[in-house]
């Protein structure tokens, strides 16, 4: 299967702290690796050095085999890396389909006053981009809400818009931070059938998560850190019954 993220002895120093210590790993195509740990211990640094808002202090991060580490937030997310964050970002004042629609502009091939004026490229731009908000919609379950405002909808709801803008750059890696919080059980059973159904896609998955039994149920494989440093690599079935992470992380075998 071919590698679609490689991390490689990648650390990240603020002043004399070190948050990251020579973490490596990789996530191959349509894989779900997950990425726990307690709070400290360097997951949100983690997330933030591989999508560009920290530069590395050293290491190399390769998406698909070309080194990023150097590369601006903007030409990672060209290049296939895509993330959401621990808060939602959303334009309440946009309709869902709006704000699917909006993400989708940086892949257009049109010049953008084309697109405004309808020749070129853009004609056949605008058909792909329906068809593209369609199927996310589709795929994230928003189809009913797709001409509601965002700002109107629950909170889960917009979570899964959240990814929902995130898939509409085509990504080849998603990053997703904590995509559960405050969600009820309903809705955590839906958004683990999404996170499979993005990796059954050939996308990659990162997911940062701190509720373990959808870290169990959706991952191939576990990434455990402590203090900055991997304590762990496994199957759900290895990481529930490792020793090191029941005393740093989960108290008591899951």
């Amino acid at each position: 299967m071919t590698t679609a993220l490689s991390v490689e002895k990648l650390s990240k120093s603020f002043g004399g702290v070190n948050a990251l210590r020579d973490l490596s790993f990789e996530v191959a195509g349509s894989e779900i690796v997950g990425l726990i740990g307690p709070n400290g211990s360097g997951k949100s640094t983690t997330v933030n050095t591989l999508a560009g808002v920290f530069p590395a202090s050293s290491g190399t991060i390769r998406l698909a085999g070309t080194a990023i580490q150097n590369k601006p937030q903007h030409r990672r997310v060209a290049m296939g890396l895509a993330r959401t964050f621990q808060t939602a970002s959303v334009f309440p004042e946009l309709s869902v389909r709006q704000q699917i629609a909006l993400a989708c502009e940086p892949t257009l091939s049109a010049h953008p006053v084309g697109s405004i004026f309808g020749f070129g490229g853009a004609r056949s731009d605008q058909l792909a981009i329906q068809d593209r908000v369609d199927d996310i919609l589709d795929l994230t379950g928003l189809s009913a809400l797709a001409e509601s405002e965002v700002g109107t909808i629950s909170a889960a709801q917009q979570r899964f818009l959240m990814v929902a803008t995130t898939l509409a750059a085509q990504p080849k890696v998603v990053l997703l931070d904590e995509p559960a919080a405050g969600m009820i059980s309903q809705e955590r059973d839906a958004l683990c059938d999404l996170i499979v159904a993005i990796g059954k896609r050939g996308i990659a998955v990162l997911v940062i998560e701190h509720h373990m039994a959808l870290i169990m149920r959706v991952c191939h494989r576990i990434v455990v850190l402590n203090f900055g440093a991997k304590i762990a690599e496994g199957s759900p079935e290895e990481i529930r019954n490792d020793q090191a992470v029941i005393d740093a992380y989960l108290g008591e075998a899951v």
